[in-house]
C-alpha cells in the first residue's frame, strides 16, 4: 500500500484532537451531555449486536430487514427484562439492608470471640474495616442501580429513540464511516479505513468473547448459589458475572460479596461456596477463556495489569472494565500507523 503524506496526516489527527477537546467542553451542557450519552450507549449496543447482524447478512437477509429483526428482538428482550429480571432484583434488594445488619452482627460476634482468644488489635481492625467497607460499597452499589433505573424512567422518551439510532448504526454504518473520513486528506482515507477495520476486528472479537464468558459465569454462579441456598442469588451472580469482565482482579471482587452473604448461613457453607466458585474460575481460566478469547488482544500480562491500575485510578470499576478495550484500540492504532508511516 502506498505510504501516506505524514504532514497532512498529522494535521488531520490534530484536527480530530481539537474536535474531541471542543466536545469535552460542550459535554458540560446538560442537553448535549444527555444526547452524547444516548448516542454512545446506542453505538455500544449496536457494536455488540453487529456480529448477529452480519450473520443475518451472510444468510441472505438484506440490511434493513436484518436491522429491523434485531431491533424487534432487542425491544422484546428489554421488555422481558423489565417484566422478569428487574422485579426479581427489587424483591431481593428489599432484604439487602437486613442482610447487611445481620452480617454486621455476625462480624461483631466474631470480633468478640477473637478478643476473648486474645488475638491482637490488627485482626480486630481488619474485621471492622471489612464490615464497614462492604456495608458502604454494597449500599452505594444498590443506590447507583436504583438511581440508574429511576433515571431511565425520567428520560424514558429520550431513550425510546435509542432503538432507531441503533437501527441506523447497524444498517448504515459503512456510509457513516465514509462521511466521517471526509475530514482526512484523500490519500490517507484508505489507511484510516484500514485502521478502523483492524480495530473493529480485534475489539469486536474481544467484546463478544467477554460477553459470552460473562454470561457463562453469571449462569453458573446463579446455579451454584441456588444449590448452596445462598440468599440473593440473582443479584450476586450478576455482580460476579460483571466483575469477571475485569482480567485477573475481577473474580476476586466478585467472590467477596458472595462470601460475606454466605457467612450468614454458616462458615462451612461459605467455605464450600468459595471452593465451588474457585473451581468455576479454574474451568473458565484454563478451558473456556483460551477457547473463546484465544489470543485476541495479544497483550503482555504486565501491560494488562498496568492498564487495570490506571483505569481503576481514573474511573474506578468502570475504568477497569474499559481499560483493556481502550488499550486494544491504542495498540492497533499504534501498530497500523507504525506500519503505514514508517
Amino acid at each position: 500500500m502506498k505510504k501516506i503524506n505524514l504532514k497532512k496526516f498529522v494535521i488531520s489527527i490534530i484536527c480530530v484532537i481539537v474536535f474531541i477537546f471542543l466536545m469535552s467542553i460542550a459535554i458540560r451542557i446538560p442537553i448535549i451531555k444527555q444526547l452524547i450519552n444516548l448516542i454512545f450507549i446506542s453505538f455500544i449496543v449496536a457494536y455488540i449486536l453487529k456480529p448477529l447482524y452480519m450473520l443475518l447478512i451472510r444468510k441472505g437477509v438484506n440490511k434493513k430487514a436484518a436491522s429491523s429483526l434485531i431491533i424487534i428482538g432487542l425491544v422484546g428482550l428489554i421488555l422481558l427484562t423489565f417484566m422478569v429480571v428487574i422485579p426479581s432484583i427489587f424483591r431481593e434488594s428489599l432484604h439487602i439492608n437486613k442482610a447487611i445488619n445481620d452480617l454486621g452482627k455476625y462480624l461483631t460476634d466474631a470480633n468478640m470471640k477473637i478478643k476473648v482468644l486474645g488475638t491482637n488489635k490488627i485482626m480486630n481492625g481488619i474485621i471492622n474495616t471489612v464490615y464497614h467497607k462492604s456495608n458502604i460499597q454494597i449500599l452505594a452499589l444498590f443506590n447507583k442501580l436504583l438511581d440508574s433505573i429511576m433515571g431511565l424512567g425520567e428520560n424514558l422518551l429520550t431513550y425510546m429513540v435509542a432503538p432507531l439510532i441503533i437501527y441506523y448504526f447497524l444498517c448504515d454504518s459503512e456510509n457513516m464511516i465514509n462521511k466521517a473520513l471526509i475530514v482526512f486528506p484523500p490519500e490517507s482515507r484508505n489507511v484510516i479505513k484500514k485502521i478502523i477495520e483492524d480495530i473493529d476486528k480485534v475489539l469486536g472479537r474481544y467484546i463478544i468473547s467477554q460477553l459470552i464468558l460473562c454470561g457463562i459465569i453469571t449462569i453458573a454462579t446463579f446455579f451454584i448459589l441456588i444449590y448452596m441456598k445462598i440468599d440473593f442469588p440473582l443479584i450476586l451472580s450478576l455482580i460476579n458475572g460483571i466483575f469477571n469482565i475485569i482480567p485477573y482482579f475481577g473474580p476476586i471482587f466478585g467472590i467477596i460479596p458472595i462470601a460475606l452473604i454466605a457467612l450468614l448461613a454458616s462458615p462451612k457453607i461459605a467455605l464450600y461456596t468459595i471452593l465451588w466458585l474457585f473451581v468455576l474460575q479454574q474451568i473458565e481460566g484454563s478451558l473456556l477463556s483460551p477457547k473463546i478469547i484465544g489470543d485476541s488482544i495479544s497483550m503482555h500480562p504486565l501491560t494488562v495489569i498496568l492498564l487495570l491500575m490506571i483505569g481503576g485510578k481514573v474511573g474506578g470499576i468502570l475504568g477497569m472494565i474499559l481499560a483493556v478495550p481502550l488499550g486494544v484500540v491504542f495498540k492497533v492504532i499504534y501498530e497500523d500507523i507504525n506500519y503505514y508511516l514508517f
